[in-house]
């Protein structure tokens, strides 16, 4: 494959200040438009802070779950409104309404879109897709400001915690809030995936510039993405997910056989009241507004089926055998945070019965695929670099030839 320089691309979009919904930014030489496009969440009432919660499916109340000394979740603005790319053809005419879309959905504790731009250009000029590359709630532009000045305080205050291992600054801010609460975890997985549904119902509605009412929308889930990326095709809310392909990428195992614990993930503490919450002591650590969500909604009750000791795998190993030829699932062969067996075991059922197909891929580190062979390597490259061409530029042909092949071919 050609490789542009993703550098340059890259680096044109951080820096640009300027945005609009009708004025991309253009690489006229690749072909490329890169369009920056607004999205308003109508989702922060899932979130802490709320004096009451109400489910209305259900004709319930829960009591308010504060944030103390903490900034109100559901009233930082930065996860409410927010922008998200979109690259496509350089265009110089009127846009045509495409009738194909990819969404590619990060990992945790992820900074900016930087290493998935180059997932995004081949996924565009191999396939001739248009790829949307979508915030999850709190991270990358969806970050509270004022949270960079913090750090270092939060940073501290992660090492004077006893045998806490993995405290970085680069983990600190994700690792502190996890970590005092742990039920961020589901309730920012529920404002993504409802936040994709108000997507693809704008699609639907004939409202999106640049799709059909009928556009097929696919998924590209990595690591954390890949359980909300996957959920949308389980449930496939009105239908709109019918005719979707889904890659679900180095994601997707049961969360009590994931290791977090790392520089660039969360600091070991963190983990720890993740896995007390959704694995070990669920009965105990968790709200009646979380088992009732988990346990009473549809669309949580998919990513129910990736928590706790002996998850309930009914439900799910029949909807993945409905799913399997239309998923694609790649695995890194050196990933210890999500092990390619672990993925296995979740994707596959322990029979390996549901049909759904496991690349296995040399990629190098979790969380930093193409780029880092292990973590040996030094900590600026490991958070700094996303392309190493010439130790994975094959590997990494072969990850998008695959990609591209299952986008491509119709269900």
């Amino acid at each position: 494959m050609k490789h542009p320089d993703y550098r340059e691309i890259s680096k044109r979009f951080r820096r640009n200040d300027e945005w609009s919904d009708a004025v991309p930014l253009s690489y006229a030489d690749e072909n490329v438009d890169l369009y920056y496009l607004e999205h308003r969440s109508r989702h922060a009432s899932y979130l802490l802070g709320q004096d009451g919660y109400v489910c209305r499916e259900h004709g319930l109340t829960f009591p308010a779950e504060p944030t103390i000394g903490e900034p109100i979740d559901c009233r930082i603005g930065e996860n409410s409104v927010f922008r998200f790319p979109l690259l496509r053809e350089h265009s110089t005419g009127p846009l045509r309404r495409h009738d194909h879309l990819v969404i590619l959905l990060h990992g945790l504790n992820e900074r900016s879109f930087t290493k998935y731009i180059p997932w995004a250009y081949q996924i565009w000029t191999n396939a001739q897709i248009p790829v949307a590359m979508f915030p999850l709630p709190f991270h990358i532009n969806r970050v509270r400001r004022e949270w960079a000045v913090e750090q270092q305080d939060m940073y501290r205050r992660r090492q004077e915690i006893p045998g806490n291992e993995f405290a970085h600054r680069f983990n600190a801010v994700i690792s502190e809030r996890l970590g005092v609460h742990p039920e961020r975890f589901i309730w920012g997985a529920l404002q993504a995936y409802w936040d994709l549904i108000d997507l693809v119902a704008e699609i639907r509605a004939g409202r999106h510039p640049h799709f059909t009412p009928d556009a097929r929308v696919d998924v590209l889930g990595f690591s954390a993405g890949g359980y909300v990326a996957l959920a949308l095709l389980l449930e496939n809310h009105k239908g709109w997910f019918e005719r979707s392909r889904g890659v679900i990428f180095a994601s997707c195992a049961a969360i009590r056989d994931v290791n977090l614990s790392s520089l660039l993930i969360l600091d070991h503490a963190a983990e720890v009241s993740l896995m007390k919450m959704y694995v070990k002591y669920r009965d105990k650590m968790m709200s009646g507004r979380i088992k009732h969500w988990l346990e009473h909604h549809r669309e949580a009750a998919w990513f129910n089926a990736f928590l706790g000791l002996m998850p309930n795998r009914t439900r799910l190993d029949a909807r993945l055998k409905e799913l399997g030829p239309r998923l694609l699932a790649i695995a890194g062969t050196e990933d210890q945070v999500m092990p390619a067996g672990a993925m296995m075991n979740a994707l596959q059922g322990i029979r390996r019965d549901t049909g759904v197909p496991l690349l296995e891929l040399p990629l190098g580190i979790h969380e930093n695929p193409f780029a880092c062979p292990d973590y040996g390597q030094r900590e600026r490259a490991m958070i700094t670099e996303f392309l190493d061409v010439g130790r994975y530029g094959n590997v990494f042909d072969t990850f998008l030839e695959k990609v591209c092949a299952h986008y491509g071919a119709r269900p």
